[in-house]
């Protein structure tokens, strides 16, 4: 994996989704703020520390994860934040149970120690 510093915003959302997929606990942490935000599909708050054990523990693992559509606020030269809309096809397993259906991510990110990291966010399905 190439380091996330000096990523464009949209590389920086392409390193996160393959980090996602193979469970690299160590880039998830860098890419992820202390001070994150998420809340999961079920309403439910999820935090940086959750997030991590579930990818290292194989709580969660992606056995797919397709983008279907990406969009990305306008970040601008010198610009420290922006946000990111992903809609993807996964299969997922959860606590032993494979999932397969249609996620929409909203992330808000800032730039923090030169690399972008997700401060805020939300998975949700899609319609």
């Amino acid at each position: 994996m190439r380091s996330t510093e000096s990523l464009s915003l949209d590389a920086a959302e392409t390193a996160l989704q393959q980090a996602m997929k193979n469970s690299d606990v160590a880039t998830l942490d860098r890419m992820i703020s202390d001070d994150l935000v998420f809340v999961g599909i079920d309403g439910k708050n999820i935090s940086k520390q959750d997030d991590l054990k579930s990818h290292k523990t194989g709580e969660t693992k992606f056995e797919r994860l397709d983008e279907v559509s990406r969009r990305i606020s306008a970040v601008r030269e010198g610009q420290t934040s922006g946000s990111t809309e992903v809609v993807a096809e996964v299969v997922n397993i959860i606590q032993g149970e494979r999932v397969h259906g249609l996620l929409k991510w909203h992330r808000d990110w800032h730039l923090i120690d030169s690399r972008w990291q997700v401060i805020r966010g939300s998975v949700s399905l899609a319609k």
